[in-house]
C-alpha cells in the first residue's frame, strides 16, 4: 500500500463505491471528449448558423475538436487515479470541474453569440451549472480528507 495505492480488488472496490457520487463528472468528461469528436469528424459543421459564434471565435472546428477530446480524456485519466487511490485527490476534480465550468459556459456563449435558439439552451448553461455542483461536492471530499467524515 504504498503512495495511498492498493493492488488487487480493493481498487476496483474502491473506484465502484466513489462512482456513483462522482457520476455527473464521469458524464461531463465523457461528454466533452464526445463533442470534441463531432467536431472533428463533421466536415464543415461551423458552417451551420447555429455554428457562427463558434467560427469567429475559434475559426477551425478541427482545432477546438482536439482540444475537447484532449480536455475529455485527461479529466477521465484523472478520475480513474482519484477513484483508484486510497487517499483522495480532490484538487484534480476541483480544478478539472472548474475548466469544465468555463468550457460549458464558453459553449453557451458560441451558441448564444450565433443568435440563434435551439436545443442548446435547455443543455449547455445547466452542464454549467453542474460543474458548480461538481466543485462543491470535490471541496467538500477534500474537507473531509483534511478533517474528517463529520
Amino acid at each position: 500500500m504504498e503512495n495511498g495505492s492498493y493492488i488487487g480488488p480493493g481498487i476496483w472496490i474502491r473506484m465502484q463505491h466513489r462512482f456513483g457520487p462522482r457520476m455527473t463528472e464521469w458524464f461531463l468528461a465523457g461528454h466533452t471528449a464526445l463533442w470534441g469528436f463531432v467536431l472533428i469528424y463533421s466536415d464543415d459543421i461551423f458552417n451551420q448558423p447555429a455554428w457562427a459564434g463558434f467560427r469567429d471565435i475559434f475559426g477551425d472546428s478541427l482545432f477546438l475538436g482536439y482540444v475537447m477530446m484532449m480536455l475529455g480524456f485527461l479529466r477521465i485519466g484523472g478520475l480513474i487515479v482519484n477513484g483508484a487511490r486510497k487517499d483522495v485527490t480532490p484538487v484534480i476534480r476541483q480544478f478539472s470541474a472548474g475548466v469544465g465550468f468555463f468550457i460549458w459556459c464558453l459553449i453557451s456563449y458560441g451558441y448564444a453569440s450565433s443568435g440563434v435558439i435551439s436545443t442548446w439552451l435547455a443543455i449547455y448553461p445547466l452542464f454549467a451549472v453542474g460543474e458548480l455542483v461538481n466543485i462543491n461536492r470535490a471541496a467538500h471530499d477534500q474537507g473531509e480528507a483534511r478533517n474528517g467524515r463529520t
